[in-house]
């Protein structure tokens, strides 16, 4: 009988050692409160959560919900309630662990959301964005060809215009799209890239002498420099030129007629390096966080001019890490800018 009876509490205790571990390790917060609403147990992630000390105060002092309410629950109904904390959200549901007359409490179950949150957040902008996007080229095609409709008699050369901008437009509308299908492919993972040994300098080079026309017309010192061998890079080539000429587009895009953009190559023993510095306006601080979202443009008005959509870093940056590789931007201290550095391993 002595024998049954340890083995029978070695195996509840081994059983509580058990949940014990669990409450301890399990990333969403465990609260168990009494039938007077003063706290029996916590684990440390609650605590994080809801920012509580060692000493747990009673149920009604952290909670805006009535605790009889919650008691007279039958299972498996439960509450639930959403509360924010500074900037996490967080979704809790309380339930009682016994029926009423019965010794026990109320439990609640605390799942942090901010993540989901911000998703939202972003999917909800990024409709809004898109929206936006299409329908200001949208009202111009729209509206310059009601004007041809209704006005046969318009001089050749202004008619000429007036289709002009309704071409440059739709050409606009193609651009958005075909950047949203590229994105599109990545996040599927339907955009396969042609992997291939290939010089990593001679991708800038080209990069380079094509953009050489635009950067004079505007003044603008445009200078490469290489320093010691650069080796091969596994990647798609065409990709990674894509990701360089979009860089050097937009430093050029960004910095004032006369200014200075200077392109970088160098390697160590594990990867193979480039960055982009101009003098340009540079980016607010208060951006950067959000600088490889999609539609972020640092010059909103100035950008859509150019005819840029506001998805080329979110490319670049998909690109580069389909290549494992990373993107990175920092100030421009030497020239007053910004600066963008894109690794990608040699091999």
């Amino acid at each position: 009988m002595a024998n049954v009876l340890e083995s029978t509490l070695d195996q509840i205790e081994n059983e509580r050692n058990k949940l014990n571990t669990l409450f301890l390790h399990m990333t969403d917060g465990v609260l168990a409160f009494a039938r007077d609403g003063s706290p029996i147990h916590s684990n440390p992630a609650a605590k994080v959560m809801l920012g509580l000390g060692d000493e747990l105060p009673a149920f009604n002092e952290i909670f805006d919900l009535p605790f009889d309410s919650v008691l007279q629950l039958r299972r498996p109904d439960f509450e639930e309630m959403e509360m924010q904390k500074g900037s996490t959200y967080l979704e809790l549901y309380f339930a009682p662990f016994s029926e009423e007359g019965q010794q026990g409490g109320v439990l609640v179950l605390i799942h942090d959301i901010t993540q989901q949150r911000k998703a939202e957040e972003l999917r909800k902008e990024f409709v809004a964005n898109v929206s936006h996007e299409l329908r200001t080229p949208l009202t111009n095609v729209k509206s310059y060809a009601e004007t041809l409709l209704d006005s046969p008699d318009l001089p050749p050369e202004l008619s000429e215009q007036f289709l002009n901008v309704i071409l440059s437009e739709a050409d606009r509308m193609g651009r958005i799209v075909q950047d949203l299908l590229t994105l599109s492919r990545f996040d599927y993972g339907r955009a396969e890239l042609k992997k291939e040994l290939f010089p990593f300098f001679d991708a800038v080079k080209n990069v380079y002498q094509a953009v050489g026309m635009d950067a004079k017309r505007r003044s603008q010192q445009l200078s490469l420099d290489m320093e010691g061998k650069i080796p091969d890079v596994l990647g798609d080539r065409s990709r990674v030129e894509q990701v360089i000429m979009n860089l050097v587009s937009n430093a050029i895009k960004y910095t004032p007629d006369g200014g200075t953009i200077a392109l970088k190559v160098w390697a160590d023993e594990e990867n193979v390096f480039f960055s982009v510095t101009d003098n340009g306006i540079g980016i607010p601080e208060e951006d950067i966080p959000r600088l490889f979202e999609r539609f972020y443009r640092v010059d909103k008005a100035r950008s859509r001019e150019s005819g840029g959509t506001g998805l080329g870093l979110a490319i670049c940056r998909n690109i580069v890490e389909k290549c494992n590789g990373t993107i990175s931007y920092q100030k421009s201290f030497g020239l007053g800018g910004a600066s963008f550095t894109v690794t990608i391993p040699k091999l």
